[in-house]
């Protein structure tokens, strides 16, 4: 019988094991993250990294199309990549690919148990679509208090969209849109005044 051969232990995990166990990188996460790796060669890996370095690039010039393909290349590579996921469903319906989109972050909910970004935009996906009660059904699921702009107008759109007389979803999405924009601008503003 073969046994597997346990990877020789290193100096450098013997030093820094001591510490992990000491910062709880043993904590319940520790596990998820090894299981999500699992079976993702270090060569795969390190073309996700890199894909997702060019998307975040595009991303952050608000080239959204240009950061698809590379944030589609890195959950193709690894995907339980969360992060990669999200972000391609947010560039995915800024495009106006909502059934992707939506396909995205469902996945992200799906697999994190809980996501307020996804469920924020999965909403405003569903509202894109035409599909008001679905929009509300993810909009139950967005829980941040420390967001309490946004959680009043989602609160006053879901009350709106369950009321008799239903609003333009037009109107629905370029509101919450203006709540998220307006939540930004003060994010900002914020962090400019804390640094100085």
């Amino acid at each position: 019988m073969s046994e597997k051969k346990k990877a020789p232990l290193s100096r450098r995990d013997f030093l820094f094991g001591g510490l992990r166990k000491l910062r709880g990188d043993d904590r319940p996460e520790a596990p998820a993250l090894a299981a999500a790796t699992q079976g993702v060669a270090p060569d795969a890996a390190r073309q996700a990294k890199e894909a997702f370095v060019r998307g975040n690039q595009s991303y952050a010039g608000a080239e959204y199309a240009a950061a698809i393909p590379e944030y589609r290349e890195c959950v193709r590579l690894f995907p339980a990549h969360l992060e990669a996921r999200k972000r391609l469903g947010y560039c995915l319906y800024r495009t106006g690919q909502f059934v992707q989109a939506r396909t995205e972050f469902e996945r992200v909910i799906r697999e994190a148990k809980a996501d307020n970004f996804s469920a924020l935009y999965l909403g405003l996906t569903f509202a894109c679509m035409g599909r008001g009660e679905k929009a509300v059904a993810a909009w139950r699921q967005y829980r941040n208090t420390d967001e309490v702009r946004i959680m009043r107008e989602l609160n006053l759109q879901m009350a709106l969209l369950e009321s008799p007389e239903k609003p333009d979803l037009g109107d629905v999405v370029a509101e919450v849109e203006e709540t998220i924009r307006l939540r930004k601008e003060e994010l900002l503003a914020a962090q400019a005044d804390a640094q100085g």
